[in-house]
């Protein structure tokens, strides 16, 4: 990014993603370059969200009525996202392990010089964004030195590593009983997944755990209606003066 970073709500503990109309949140299923464009365009601060909005992009494949037009044309114009030659984003397509790893590490900026991290990312386009991600902790490999950066990444991996990047950390242990908080079907408690799956789907309270680097949930909160908030901040910029409303 060549402005000032663009900055994540990491204090307010919302749910970014919901189960899918089968009642299912598919934790192995691949998810899109628009979906990831969402979450991260959902967890923007407010403050950053209305220095950096905007409704227009270079893309030949984003219509302007398309529902992921404002995430993607926001997140563009901070630096976080760019296309794909051709001037396409390719909005449909699932999104890669490096991919994600790229956009996810912008947040906090830096660069990475030294060795690599993994043993297949050598030559990669995103070489030094998935090193400088390991760095930070962002990301994980394979358990046998690899990374697989061309891998379409899975909805769990993926929501692992937003949680990171938010700074949250799900712990099965602390999280409230299985009656008070959304549970999904094909979420299992015995999948490395499952606290992650959790934490991505629930809003709630929390305090951290003292003397862990962990969180214990406190109280379910009312899940946001992300696309009535999205036409709020719509309405908010297309008024005289660009009014942001609460």
């Amino acid at each position: 990014p060549l402005g000032p970073l663009p900055e994540l709500n990491i204090a307010d503990h919302f749910a970014y993603i919901i189960g899918r109309d089968d009642g299912l949140v598919h934790p192995e299923a691949s998810i899109t370059r628009a979906e990831v464009a969402t979450i991260f365009f959902r967890m923007l601060t407010e403050d950053s969200r209305a220095q950096l909005w905007t409704t227009t992009n270079p893309y030949s494949d984003v219509a302007a009525e398309a529902w992921y037009n404002n995430a993607v044309s926001t997140l563009t114009t901070s630096g976080v996202i760019t296309g794909k030659p051709g001037n396409v984003f390719d909005p449909d397509a699932p999104i890669t392990r490096a991919e994600f790893a790229t956009i996810a590490v912008r947040f906090f900026g830096g660069s990475y010089e030294g060795e690599d991290q993994f043993t297949d990312i050598a030559g990669h386009w995103a070489n030094k964004y998935i090193n400088r991600a390991a760095v930070l902790g962002l990301i994980n490999g394979k358990g046998d030195g690899t990374f697989d950066p061309n891998a379409d990444i899975t909805r769990a991996e993926a929501m692992a590593i937003v949680n990171r990047t938010l700074g949250r950390a799900p712990h099965e242990a602390h999280l409230l009983p299985r009656g008070e908080m959304l549970t999904w079907p094909d979420n299992n408690t015995s999948a490395w997944y499952y606290a992650a799956m959790q934490k991505a789907t629930n809003s709630r309270d929390y305090i951290r755990t003292e003397g862990e680097d962990t969180e214990e949930w406190t109280g379910r909160l009312t899940e946001r209606d992300w696309a009535a908030l999205e036409r709020v901040w719509s309405d908010a910029h297309d008024a005289p003066g660009g009014e942001v409303m609460d």
